[in-house]
């Protein structure tokens, strides 16, 4: 059964998308079967996807609908992926979709910048995860904060990993701001392999997979 991976993220900007791309892009290389659904309305993931320069397919998958009948297709839809990851990219925006993405996740990573804003937003978004995981009884999802498009030469990108200790919640290592990552996507394409990004994302991946084998 596939991995159920969700990126979610009350405040927007802080790399949600390009996040679900590259980790996925990432998982393929290292030989997993991945497929990424966009259920996010404004289809960023899925555009860069019809540039046709992914290694794996993106499938837009749009939940709009609060009746239970609505919620329950969609996950049923989501779990018939045949892959050994599934990477939910979660709208900005709360609503049926965001609440669906966390309610079936394994992992719901949660992209946050180092702005005071960023880090309130994570707290927003680490609040609601938490709610659905007591709700749902079942001890998922995991979580996992991601530091995002980390400015290091900032006192607050230095600090970030610290300050996000205070979410008392896992740590991922900091994916840092760089032209070629918004570069890559804009033509399509994910970080290039020999990239210091792409070791990166390399490092988000290992860590994504240890909370996964914990589980």
């Amino acid at each position: 059964m596939a991995k159920l991976i969700g990126l979610a993220s009350t405040k927007g900007g802080v790399g949600k998308t390009t996040i679900a791309l590259n980790l996925a892009a990432v998982l393929v290389h290292r030989g997993a079967k991945v497929v990424v659904i966009d259920a996010d309305p404004a289809g960023h993931a899925a555009a860069v996807a019809e540039m046709g320069a992914l290694p794996y397919t993106v499938t837009p998958l749009l939940l709009e609908e609060v009746e239970a009948s609505a919620v329950a297709a969609w996950s049923k839809a989501v779990r018939a992926a045949d892959a050994d990851f599934v990477v939910l990219d979660a709208p900005g925006a709360l609503g049926a979709a965001f609440g669906a993405v966390i309610a079936i996740a394994d992992l719901v990573l949660v992209p946050v910048g180092a702005s005071m804003l960023d880090v309130r937003g994570a707290a927003e978004t680490v609040g609601i995860v938490r709610r659905h995981r007591k709700a749902g009884g079942r001890g998922r999802p995991d979580i996992l904060v991601v530091p995002s498009r980390v400015d290091r030469r900032t006192g607050a990108g230095r600090d970030v990993v610290g300050t996000l200790a205070g979410l008392t919640e896992p740590v991922a290592p900091p994916i840092t701001l760089r032209a070629v990552v918004a570069d890559s996507l804009s033509g399509g394409e994910v970080v290039p392999a020999d990239s210091p990004s792409a070791i990166e994302f390399g490092a988000l991946a290992d860590a994504v997979r240890t909370r996964l084998e914990t589980m």
